[in-house]
Order: structure tokens, then C-alpha cells, then sequence
């Protein structure tokens, strides 16, 4: 089994791949128009707050939002869903490699559900928000 894992993305179809890609760029530029729309609406907000207060305004530039926010977020969702085809082949490669399916390890079966989670949430494009749920409260 410990040989089967370690070759198990040597021999990914090439329509998976394909797959992956495509939905994965598709993720990545929604996660730039969801950015770039909640920071021009942002913007927008303080504009108008900053038109009312005469204090000190500070605004990042038109590049400096582009680097930080839109590409960032498009990267991120990006490798999410990457991260999510992947772990569904994985998924589907340790399953695979298992002798008897009727007799599934308790540790092996625990990895295959993370997997399958992992990848439904990765594919869907719930996995970034997912992710940003375990941030914080300021």
C-alpha cells in the first residue's frame, strides 16, 4: 500500500487534470471578482466617511490593492481547489489499494473521510471560506 501512495499522482488521467485545472482557474478568478468587489464596496464606504471626517485618510493605491487583495484571493482560491482535486484522487487511491473493503482500519478509514471532505469542499469552492471561518474575531 505504502508504494501504491507514494506513485499514486504519477498516473492521473490526463482528463483529471484538465478537469482540475479548468475549475480550479475558474475558482481562482472568482476568488479576484468576489475581492475586488467587497474592496471597491469598502472603498466606496470609507470615501464617504472620509468626506464627512477631516482626519488623517490613508487609501492603498490601485496596485497595492491589486497585489495584496485580487491576487491573493485568487490564489487562494485557487490552490483550494487544487487542493481539493487532489485529495479526491487520493481518496480514490488509497481506496483502491485496500485489500478487503469490508475490513477498513480505523485510521484508514478517518483518512478516507477527511479526504473526500476535504475534496468536496476543495471542488465546490467552500473550502476558502471554510478555511476563514477559523479566524479570529477582531
Amino acid at each position: 500500500m505504502a508504494k501504491n501512495l507514494t506513485m499514486a499522482f504519477m498516473d492521473v488521467p490526463c482528463w483529471f487534470v484538465i478537469v482540475g485545472l479548468v475549475v480550479s482557474a475558474y475558482h481562482g478568478y472568482r476568488g479576484y471578482v468576489l475581492q475586488r468587489w467587497t474592496a471597491q464596496s469598502q472603498k466606496h464606504a470609507e470615501e464617504q466617511k472620509a468626506a464627512k471626517d477631516v482626519t488623517f485618510k490613508w487609501f492603498m493605491s490601485s496596485r497595492e490593492t491589486i497585489a495584496v487583495r485580487y491576487v491573493y484571493d485568487a490564489l487562494f482560491y485557487f490552490f483550494c481547489s487544487i487542493a481539493g482535486f487532489a485529495a479526491l484522487w487520493l481518496a480514490t487511491s488509497v481506496f483502491n489499494a485496500l485489500p478487503n473493503i469490508h475490513d477498513i482500519p480505523g485510521g484508514t478509514g478517518a483518512l478516507l473521510v477527511f479526504l473526500v471532505v476535504l475534496g468536496i469542499l476543495g471542488v465546490s469552492g467552500i473550502l476558502p471560506y471554510v478555511i476563514q471561518l477559523g479566524k479570529l474575531p477582531r
